[in-house]
């Protein structure tokens, strides 16, 4: 009997859980057209944040926001599906943007590396400079 009694709240236990993560469940139910105007919103912002780089021009943009602009329009009209291989496209236009800022060094980093290799050819120089000057010290004191 004592293993019945505990088993008992255990069990209610449980199905109160259950219950209510399955209200849960039902009460966060994502529209269609809310779900695609977020997809839409969130491609809207990366495409503003790429324009805000001096290394992104509005021509690399413009098809993303061709895109955008087809998905608000198919959200306008319910067609979800249009809406949603149109962000996608977005998405994937973004990306390949994305990758190539990221694969290529920005120029001030590129000027910054250039200046360093001329500073360090010339301390090459300077250094090439004292050894030839030392050894000709060195022949010079050799009887």
């Amino acid at each position: 009997m004592l293993w019945n009694r505990s088993l008992h709240p255990r069990l209610g236990m449980a199905l109160a859980l259950s219950l209510g993560l399955s209200a849960c469940a039902q009460m966060v139910q994502v529209s269609p057209q809310q779900s695609v105007s977020d997809a839409v919103a969130v491609q809207a912002g990366r495409e503003r944040i790429l324009a805000l780089s001096p290394a992104v021009n509005a021509r690399q943009l413009a098809p993303v926001q061709r895109a955008l602009n087809a998905a608000r329009d198919a959200v306008a009209r319910n067609d979800y599906a249009y809406a949603d291989r149109q962000t996608l496209l977005a998405r994937v236009l973004l990306d390949n943007i994305q990758t190539r800022l990221n694969a290529a060094p920005s120029n001030s980093r590129q000027m910054a590396l250039q200046s360093q290799i001329t500073n360090l050819q010339s301390q090459i120089a300077t250094t090439r400079q004292q050894i030839a000057t030392t050894k000709a010290q060195i022949a010079q004191e050799a009887p």
